[in-house]
């Protein structure tokens, strides 16, 4: 029943805080148009790219960490983390102000608490705590749609940087509050030189290697935008952009899922419940579903997707698909 419970908890804060983006479309795609939506898109590209480095997949080493060692000492992993991140974030910004390039500045800031708010979530999630974690994600989903309709509407220009740095501050708002309320609730322990040491080489070995699986992720989902904008123009990414981020929604489905699964998968796995062959069985069946919604976006008229995004989105429907 824990685990129903909490599937349907996880799945109500995945839709809840990722329908909000997918409701703001129809404002951001009249608001910035083909050209300026195609550069947002290229801005956020990089900054998954600066996410990868910055935080060295620290969610996922602070998650094994629980996993294999409990709780004890989760802050040294947690702290020693968060120190590396604040140290390549400084030297980002400081290559950002010989460059003088303020739009880099805030991907670099976003991608810093964006890595904060990660390991905030992760902390949340492998300690089974789904409500926490979905009022965490709603929260940064609210802030973030109302940070960005206000400042879209004050300014007329340059409307790309400030959704950027809409997004910037909503990340800084939560990340803190969450951690806030993490140190709150956690007993505070000092640790040695040597502990700190030991902590940023775990972090280390755990991450190096993330960042090649992370990277093939990034480059078969993310890094065709990059060639798009240089090689054709801001106008193509944006309708390519627009089809790939509606066509994402199953992928709400699928995280939310997962997000319930893995605290139990891993337990389950540990006790010799869920073996390998049980894990192949339920991957293949899943190939099942695979040309499901590819079929049904086939069938949703065009005119449906232009009355929502705007008439300069023709053409948007074969992205979908």
């Amino acid at each position: 029943m824990s685990l129903v419970k909490d599937s349907s908890i996880y799945l109500i804060g995945e839709l809840s805080s990722k329908c909000i983006p997918f409701l703001l479309l129809p404002y951001l795609s009249r608001k910035l148009g083909v050209e300026g939506f195609g550069e947002l898109s290229y801005y956020q590209t990089l900054l998954a790219l600066f996410v990868i480095f910055i935080g060295l997949s620290q969610d996922g080493a602070v998650a094994r960490y629980f996993y294999v060692y409990g709780k004890r000492s989760l802050n040294l992993v947690i702290n020693t983390g968060y120190v590396y991140t604040l140290c390549l974030g400084g030297i980002g910004i400081l290559f950002c102000w010989l460059m003088h390039s303020e739009i880099m500045f805030y991907l670099v800031l976003n991608a810093m608490f964006q890595v904060f708010l990660s390991v905030q979530l992760s902390i949340r999630q492998c300690q089974k705590q789904a409500i926490p974690y979905t009022l965490i994600q709603i929260t940064s989903s609210i802030t973030n749609a109302l940070l960005t309709i206000l400042m879209l509407e004050i300014y007329e220009t340059e409307l790309v940087e400030k959704r950027i740095l809409s997004i910037l501050i909503s990340n800084i708002l939560v990340a803190l509050l969450a951690y806030f309320i993490y140190r709150k609730g956690s007993h505070n322990k000092n640790f040695t030189f040597s502990q700190y040491k030991t902590a940023f080489l775990y972090i280390i070995s755990f991450g190096l290697p993330m960042i090649f699986h992370h990277g093939s992720f990034f480059i078969k989902g993310q890094l065709d935008r990059v060639f798009i904008f240089h090689r054709f123009n801001e106008s193509d990414l944006g309708l390519y952009a627009m089809g790939a981020q509606i066509a994402s929604i199953l992928s709400v489905f699928i995280l939310a899922i997962n997000k319930a699964l893995v605290p139990y998968l891993f337990e389950n796995i540990k006790k010799g419940t869920v073996t390998l062959s049980k894990l192949h069985r339920w991957a293949l069946y899943s190939f099942l579903i695979v040309p499901i919604p590819s079929l049904i976006a086939q069938i949703i008229p065009e005119e449906w997707v232009l009355f929502l995004l705007g008439e300069h989105f023709l053409g948007v429907k074969y992205y979908i698909t």
